[in-house]
Parts: structure tokens; sequence; C-alpha cells
């Protein structure tokens, strides 16, 4: 999935093949296009620019340019009037198809407004944060980051002029060639030396994908496995954020949580055994080392998955019933009484459905693409396929990575999903039954230990896939492959922290107005109440 450094990339490398052009083979019509797109180049940087092109709403005024962002606007402004000048003294009309170096300034052209896009996709209409990622673009350090690359598009843009300026058949285009050049590298020198403190692990921020499940299916090859689970977990990513801030479109519901749980321990419970299969073939040393710690790592996250699945085995949402305890039929009293009532039928939320698919991919990796959960596990494939389809062992530890890191996202909103369901949430188990209950009711409001107990299962949750998520970088590590994706989830997870107000937040520029969000209190995730001695 592309990430904000493979665009600028893209947007850097294309205008620098363009200035390794021979002069002599830039004819006065290619002169003209090439202008026009460096123009569209220098647009496209400007619109990158300044509060609203990708800041989400951190406060109640906008805030200022920073200092880099001045130093770059200037310079762009003052390049583009010299382009103006430029084009007065060019002869040749600007018209027809420039050839192949004019689809590399369009090509860079694109790459820039797909940045925006992609920042973009990370907020609402109304500019609120959609993932956790966005709160990454409120601080200092990423409008440095998105300062300095677009300073390194302003210098190879500057480059492009300086070919253009070698053939120019007029000395007065070929004079404004050279200043807005000119223009371009003092801007861009001034805009990199106010910020040497970007956050260069916004290289790796992803597009967010919508939270729509894509089915695995027997046709998939299973070449594309890895590279489709990591954008599995983006989309629980999302989801999990949604559920978090009650921001989705449907609920996450209990029936969801006790299914989505399930799944999660299946997956976990498959990639360690993928990883152990691998290791087996892995000659003894370090990462083999590394490996199997891994795969014991993701067992334990596995167990405390279904551990928290099992809690929700006595405990009923009637919002959300497609999970309960078997229940005999109704009696023909209660049906001649009308007394029945048929549970409501709901869909499941998409982040179960996502789950699930999740679990298939790790599946196929291991036995085939023709394995589902409902058949017995079957002979694995030979670890060298596994490799082979993953790039390496590196690689496919740092897919399964994405794994741990989006299901302690979720085991966060997990508690919060419990607490919206409030009254909602029945059970029938004998030992917290009221003594006073009518005899002819068999379900009646949790106790609050039950709520205790399913918060603190999830709390389990996120300490054990923390440790998944560790020791599988340290595989990576082990087998050559830094994954530069962990800092970015990291930061994202020191954001969620403050977001629920579990360490002290720093304002940047200006402090956070109050944002209707929810907020865990310390001892729904400790599982204690006030007063309550252990």
């Amino acid at each position: 999935m592309t990430t904000l450094g493979e665009l600028f990339d893209v947007a850097v490398g294309q205008l620098r093949a363009v200035a390794e052009i021979p002069p002599a083979s830039i004819g006065p019509q290619e002169r003209v296009a090439l202008v026009d797109g460096i123009d569209q180049v220098l647009g496209q940087v400007k619109r990158g620019l300044g509060p609203r092109a990708y800041t989400p709403v951190p406060t109640t005024e906008e805030r200022a340019l920073t200092t880099g962002e001045r130093n770059l606007e200037g310079g762009l402004d003052r390049a583009s009037s010299w382009l103006d000048t430029a084009q007065e003294y060019l002869r040749a009309p600007a018209a027809g198809n420039a050839g192949p170096a004019d689809e590399r300034i369009a090509t860079a052209v694109r790459a820039l407004g797909a940045v925006r896009d992609t920042i973009g996709s990370h907020l609402g209409p109304d500019r609120e944060p959609l993932t956790p990622y966005a709160y990454l673009l409120r601080h200092q350090a990423a409008f440095d980051y998105l300062t300095h690359r677009y300073s390194e598009v302003a210098w190879a843009g500057g480059q492009v002029l300086h070919r253009l300026a070698q053939g120019a058949e007029h000395p007065g285009a070929a004079e404004a060639f050279e200043a807005a050049r000119t223009s371009l590298n003092q801007a861009s020198v001034h805009a990199r030396a106010s910020a040497r403190d970007a956050d260069h692990s916004l290289a790796s921020f992803p597009l967010a994908l919508a939270v729509e499940p894509v089915q695995a299916a027997a046709t998939d090859p299973t070449s594309a496995v890895t590279a489709r689970l990591e954008q599995d977990s983006e989309r629980l990513s999302r989801a999990a954020y949604g559920a978090l801030h009650d921001r989705a479109e449907q609920r996450l519901g209990g029936s969801d949580l006790k299914q989505l749980s399930h799944w999660m321990a299946m997956a976990r419970i498959l990639s360690g055994q993928v990883l152990r299969h691998v290791a087996a073939d892995t000659p003894d040393g370090p990462l083999r080392a590394g490996l199997n710690e891994a795969a014991s790592a993701l067992r334990t996250s596995s167990r405390a998955w279904a551990a928290a699945a099992q809690e929700w085995l006595q405990v009923v949402d009637i919002g959300d019933p497609r999970e309960r305890p078997k229940l005999p039929p109704p009696g023909y009293e209660l049906v001649r009484k009308g007394q029945v009532t048929q549970f409501p039928s709901t869909d499941p939320h998409p982040a179960v459905v996502i789950s699930r698919t999740a679990c298939v991919r790790v599946g196929q990796l291991m036995f085939g693409p023709r394995w589902t959960p409902e058949q017995a596990p079957g002979t694995p494939r030979p670890a060298g396929d596994i490799l082979a389809d993953a790039g390496g062992a590196g690689p496919l530890t740092a897919s399964l990575y994405r794994l741990p890191a989006a299901g302690w996202q979720m085991a966060v909103a997990a508690p919060w999903t419990v607490r919206r369901a409030g009254a909602g949430l029945v059970t029938n188990t004998a030992k917290h039954r009221p003594a006073q209950l009518d005899p002819g009711r068999r379900f009646y409001p949790v106790h609050l230990r039950q709520v205790e107990a399913l918060t603190t299962a999830y709390t389990a949750v996120m300490s054990a896939e923390q440790s998944s998520a560790g020791k599988l970088l340290e595989a990576a590590l082990h087998a050559g492959t830094p994954v530069a994706r962990a800092v970015l989830d990291a930061s994202a997870h020191q954001a969620i922290a403050r977001e629920q107000k579990w360490v002290t937040t720093k304002p940047v520029q200006a402090p956070p107005r109050d944002l209707p969000r929810a907020h865990v209190p310390t001892e729904l995730l400790t599982g204690r109440r006030p007063g309550m001695r252990r």
C-alpha cells in the first residue's frame, strides 16, 4: 500500500529524471509544455501548505504557518512569477503532447495530489480525525516533515528549470528560468533548515481504507496474502477508532465483540503456527530463536483473546443478541398467551467480517488458498513456498506484526463497547441471580463483577498484543528487515493514550479544544472499583 514517503519519492524521482535530459533533445514546443508542467508542480506544493491542507481541527483557531512553510511559500510565489515572465519570451505555442518528459512531470503532479488525498483519507468532511494516525498531523514535527519533503520537490523542480535555461532560444527566457531556479533553491534551503525536527516516521503514513470487508476467496493468489493482510489490519484500525469514539455508522455490539475475539484468537494461533513452521526450516541462530519467541507470544495473545470471548458466554447484549446461551423451546402456555418474542436479527459489524477474513488469509498462507476455518488444518505448505510468497522471513514477520498492532487498538475500544451497552447487558448465571427475582425470568441485568471481568479480560489482551508486536519486530530485525511502520504505530498508540487521558498531554501551538470523546477510567481498565481492595 502506497505511503506518503513513497509518493514524495515518486515526485522527486520523476523531476530528477527530467532534469537529466540533454538540453539539445528538448524542442521549443516541449520546453513550453515542461514550463506549464513545472508551474502545476509548484501549484500542487502550494496547495499542500497551510493549516487547512492537512491538519485535523485541533483548536478553536487555525494554527499559524510555520517558519519553513512561510519560507517555502514565498519562494514558490516568486518562482511562479518568473515562470510567467519566461512564458512571455518563448515563441512556440503550448500545444500537443510534449513527449516522455511531459509525462514524467504529469506523474509528479499526480503523486503530489495523492499526498493530499492520502492525508485527507484520515479526516472527515469537518476535518475530524477518522483514525488515530490523524492525530500525528497536529504536531510540529509532522508540519516539519511535510515541509522538508515539499522542499525536496522544490529543489528538484529548480534543477528542471536549470536544464530548460541551458537551451532556451531567448536570453530573457533563460534569465527568467535561472531566477526561478534561484528562488526555488533558496526557498528549499531555508525551509529545510527550519524543519530540522521533522518526524521522518511519517514516511510510512498510509492511506486510510474504508471499513468495508474485502472477502478472501479460494482464487486469491497466495503471493498476495501478506499485502491483503496488511490492508485488513488498516481496516481494523479504523474500525477500532470508530468504536472507541462511537463515530461509526454501526455500533460494535456484544455479539460482535465475542465473535471478533474468537477470530482474533484463531488468527494469532495460526500466525504462531506459520512462524514455527518456518523456524523449523531455519538454521540455528538469532532468527530461528526470534521466530519461535514470536510464535510463543502470539499463542499467549491467542489465549488472551479466547479468554475475553469466554467471558461473553453467559452475557447477552439484548441490542445485538446473535450470540447467547442456548435457550429451551418455549412452552405451550407461553405460546398460547402470546408471550414468546423472537430475538431481533442483526448483521455483524464489519470489524467481525474483517477479523474473520484476516484469519482466513493466515490460514491460506499456511495451508493453501482453499482453506477455510470450518475445515481441518490439513498438511502445511512447504516453508520455502510460504517464504517465497511473503518475500522472506523479514517481510513475513513485518506483515504479521500488523495483526497485534491493530488488535491492541481494538482491545482499547472493547471496554467502551461494554460500557456503552450499559443496561442492555443481561445474564442468566445463577451465581449473581438476585434473590427477589421473579422465578419466571431467566435473564436479569449483569452484575458489576461481570462487567469488571469483561474489561479486565481486554486489559490482558492489550498487554499480550503489545508483547506479540514487540517479539515480531525483534524477529524482523534479526531477518534484516527494519519495520519503519512500527514507529508510526507507537506514536499512534501514544496518541490514543493521550486521548484517553492515561498520560499527561502537551499541547502544540495551541491547547486542544474539548471534543466529544470516550474516556476510559483507570478502574475500568484495571478491573478495580473505587473503594474495592484486592
